[in-house]
């Protein structure tokens, strides 16, 4: 037997074994793995055996070659065997690449129809988005150059920002103020955790991930490209430690694998010294990131698996505050995405952690046209059903005020109205997981394909398949083959639901989903009718609109006896009532007609009779019974 291998193949070295028992092992592997599910051949683990595999097959097809020239009968057989194995690999592959070829997904209106929800509605106000957007946030004449950053305070207004938050909160609760407003949004979160309908209870944790990407893991200095907004984190951290009086050192605040730009940690630190700083490195004042001990996120393809911050296994709450950004790989990333800097691989620490060789697989620009598909493996959808991750998710707050291309933050100016070639000047914040990336979808899918000269004429937002995570999200009808979605069990025996509602606008210029239009239960997006500057608003001092909200009627006060054109709208722009008014008046919620108007937000407006100049305006909630 030994002449025998000889005569064959050669001497047999401990290389060779070596060798055989790899490419044997590969080769079963592959087979294994990619047969039931031809998609994993993009996996990290099936790459990395493809090519052991690929030089063992040739290897044999040369070897059986040579037999069958002298010993054609036994060499017959081994060149049909080793050529079967040929056949199936082949065969795998050309079924992948017959998937259809690259298309942009302008061209395909089957998943992009509009007002057509999908999914089951959360929040208080169910699928409620709030855009906030006030350009006098931003300066119109940032260079974003050396010395003239988008992140400096002549170029970010710290007071507008504080507003936008404390506004964006109400209106996610329907409170009037910051603090009844944050203890709605902690009850709602509570009654759907088990915890009955209670608010924050002291000395309960809660975790802020940010997004610092371009960062590496020591990053001190923020430059031209877009990360998390400084006057943002602080206006935050206001909001939790002064209005809602948690504690510091109950808070922790980073992007757990990058860098604590000096930028948000140095006036923040400096204001609220005992909030946990944590970043990758862990130096000049910052703390590392401890990791759990065990694995506690498993993707629901079985491909990888993360240990997680200690942080988010001890936090009751988590806040996901994304940046708004176009994505080369994923096409956007918005708040679900921002959790690929959450994971971390096995040979990795939080200073060296990248995903770009475990978690990109899956990506429609990456992928190649296989992937540019809807109904495949997509594992964002993970990190949206994880207990850690957006199971204890208390709210969405995204980054708009400076919007980004690609992962390195190219900052842009926009095109679509009402950003009319100036910052996007926003903020976004909603309870539903699936209406925050379907509200932040829309608006950069449209931005990129109607102004795409403004961008570089990059098209990876465009692709197909860009918003398949979306769709799985939202019902897991759209799930792909052979996939259940339960990331925090290895066995991935309990699966989750619907994670909240997928919808489309109208159009770029009304912006209306179905709940604007009463047409449906998906997404309410609130936004004021009139977005306002600097110039608009004249002296306010004296008018006031009470109760706010109100039930039955609205006591509406001016500053003195003048005569003003009353003018009140819907959440959509409409003009629902009009009057004239001197001093003061009551409007008891009744449109022109008398009949009674549905609840909302409403947008009460002041105007001088004899000039019609604006010389007041307030948003009201009507909470009629």
């Amino acid at each position: 037997m030994n002449y025998k291998l000889k005569k064959y193949f050669g001497p047999i070295s401990h290389t060779k074994v070596a060798f055989f028992l790899l490419g044997i092992a590969s080769t079963i592997w592959f087979l294994v793995r990619v047969i039931p599910k031809p998609s994993r051949s993009t996996y990290p683990c099936m790459r990395a055996s493809a090519p052991f595999m690929s030089a063992f097959v040739i290897y044999l097809i040369g070897l059986a070659s040579t037999i069958y020239v002298f010993k054609r009968k036994k060499g017959r057989l081994i060149l049909k065997g080793v050529l079967g194995i040929v056949f199936v690999v082949s065969l795998l592959f050309s079924f992948r690449s017959s998937t259809p070829e690259n298309q942009l997904l302008k061209n395909d209106s089957s998943y992009l129809t509009a007002n057509a929800p999908i999914g089951i509605a959360k929040g208080i106000f169910p699928g409620r988005v709030v855009w906030e957007m006030d350009k006098a946030a931003t300066n119109e004449n940032c260079t974003n150059k050396t010395g003239n950053f988008w992140f400096m305070n002549q170029n970010t207004n710290q007071v507008a920002v504080e507003k936008m938050l404390a506004d964006g909160i109400k209106k996610v609760s329907g409170e009037n103020t910051s603090a009844k407003a944050w203890d709605a949004i902690f009850k709602y979160f509570n009654s759907n955790h088990n915890k009955g309908s209670v608010g924050y209870t002291s000395g309960e944790k809660i975790v802020v991930k940010i997004n610092c990407t371009t960062l590496g893991s020591g990053g001190r200095k923020l430059n031209q490209q877009l990360n998390a907004t400084p006057q943002l984190a602080m206006a935050l951290l206001e909001q939790l430690i002064d209005t809602l009086k948690i504690a510091q050192a109950n808070i922790t605040f980073g992007d757990p694998y990058r860098g604590m730009p000096d930028e948000i940690y140095t006036p923040c630190h400096t204001k609220y010294p005992g909030v946990h700083f944590i970043e990758g490195m862990g130096t000049n004042g910052r703390e590392q990131t401890k990791l759990s001990k065990d694995n506690v996120f498993f993707t629901s393809d079985d491909s990888f698996q993360s240990r997680l911050p200690q942080a988010y296994l001890d936090a009751a709450y988590l806040i996901n505050m994304p940046s708004l950004k176009t994505h080369n790989s994923a096409g956007v990333t918005i708040a679900a995405k921002n959790h690929q800097g959450s994971v971390i691989a096995a040979d990795q620490n939080p200073n060296t952690q990248s995903m770009i060789n475990y978690l990109h697989y899956d990506y429609p620009v990456d992928g190649g046209p296989e992937n540019q598909v809807m109904g495949i493996y997509r594992h964002i959808v993970d990190y949206m059903a994880h207990k850690y991750l957006g199971g204890n998710t208390l709210i969405y707050i995204v980054d708009g005020l400076w919007s980004g291309r690609n992962w390195d933050g190219v900052v842009e100016k926009w095109k679509m109205p009402p950003f009319s070639n100036d910052w996007t000047s926003s903020l976004f914040l909603s309870q539903d997981p699936v209406a925050i990336e379907s509200v932040g979808f829309d608006f950069l899918y449209n931005e990129y394909k109607d102004y795409p000269a403004a961008h570089g004429n990059v098209n990876y937002p465009l692709v197909n398949g860009v918003q398949d995570y979306i769709y799985q999200a939202a019902d897991p009808a759209n799930w792909a083959a052979g996939i259940q979605y339960d990331p925090s069990s290895a066995d991935h025996s309990s699966p989750v639901g619907s994670l909240g509602v997928e919808e489309h606008w109208n159009n770029s210029t009304d912006k209306q989903y179905s709940r604007n239009l009463g047409t449906g239960n998906g997404i309410e997006l609130v936004y004021k009718s009139g977005v306002t500057g600097t110039n608009t608003l004249v002296q306010e001092d004296g008018f006031k609109a009470y109760p706010n909200p109100f039930n039955q009627s609205l006591r509406i006060e001016a500053a003195n006896n003048q005569s003003l054109n009353l003018n009140i709208f819907n959440i959509n722009g409409q003009l629902v009532y009009k009057t004239v008014m001197n001093k003061t008046y009551l409007w008891n919620g009744t449109s022109q007609d008398g009949s009674t108007l549905p609840k909302g937000i409403y947008l009460v407006k002041l105007n001088d009779k004899t000039s019609g100049k604006l010389v007041w305006t307030e948003e009201i909630i009507y909470n009629k019974y």
